[in-house]
């Protein structure tokens, strides 16, 4: 398999297609989680306003970066 460079791995936002080919299983958990917590905001547009969705996504973001850093520290230990 392909995986993906130590940087890349590392980006802000990923496809899916990019997060399956994460080598570290952890990371790829990770990374998947939050995918599929902004995948499923996004298909409930009925029930999340288009003004708040943009809200939902970043503080989504910001968790994932804060697990990702969490991780890395386990792992720099």
């Amino acid at each position: 398999m392909n995986y993906l460079t130590e940087g890349d791995q590392f980006k802000e936002i990923l496809n899916y297609e990019e997060i399956s080919r994460i080598k570290d299983n952890e990371l790829r958990q990770i990374r998947e989680k939050y995918w599929e917590l902004r995948h499923k905001a996004f298909i409930d547009e009925n029930d999340i306003p288009d003004d708040i969705i943009g809200d939902i996504f970043e503080k989504l973001i910001k968790r994932e970066q804060e697990e990702i850093e969490n991780y890395k520290m386990k792992k720099m230990v």
